[in-house]
């Protein structure tokens, strides 16, 4: 009996997974916590704009301008711009910031995504996938399993990140469509 308990103290240390809870995802109405885009069970953003008479070459070369001025975390890494296809590839993070309060912890936040732009027939095309949580020791949790004691710290972490990477996305369009050359 000692040897089966020092053996099951032994694998609760070894294994380090042990004693956490996989969140089942809530969604509501296609969205994650009623919040986030949810795409076959995946968190996903996309937008397609339509960028007037724009030759391939200088929509990409708008595009990739947005890019480098845009996403400058050091961890931000674009690991493929292909001129020819139109295509920009990257991992990009984004950190959320809440207030601690009365029923709200606080915290920072910070997420990692895959940002896709591809450009083709005067319209590009931006994607954003594969939403990480960087938790403790920089360990990456997909978003749709991220778990939180309080639901409503939950929410306002989910509203808050909607809400940048919707302004991302209104950037990249502004900037892109009045793009103004010297």
């Amino acid at each position: 009996m000692r040897l089966f308990l020092i053996g099951l103290l032994m694998a609760c240390l070894v294994n380090s997974s042990y004693g956490i809870v996989d969140c089942p995802p809530v969604i509501t109405n296609g969205k994650l916590q009623g919040i986030l885009p949810v795409v076959n069970q995946k968190v996903s953003y996309s937008d397609v704009v339509d960028c007037g008479a724009v030759s391939q070459a200088d929509l990409f070369r708008r595009v990739r301008l947005w890019a480098t001025q845009s996403c400058y975390s050091p961890g931000d890494t674009f690991s493929l711009s292909d001129r020819e296809t139109g295509d920009l590839v990257g991992r990009v993070s984004q950190v959320i910031t809440l207030p601690r309060s009365e029923h709200s912890a606080g915290g920072v936040y910070t997420f990692r995504y895959s940002f896709i732009i591809e450009c083709a027939n005067r319209k590009y095309r931006a994607t954003i996938t594969q939403l990480d949580v960087l938790e403790s020791g920089n360990r990456p949790a997909a978003i749709e399993n991220y778990c939180q004691k309080n639901e409503a710290d939950l929410q306002a972490i989910y509203t808050a990140l909607d809400g940048q990477i919707n302004r991302k996305l209104t950037s990249l369009q502004e900037y892109v469509k009045n793009y103004k050359p010297f």
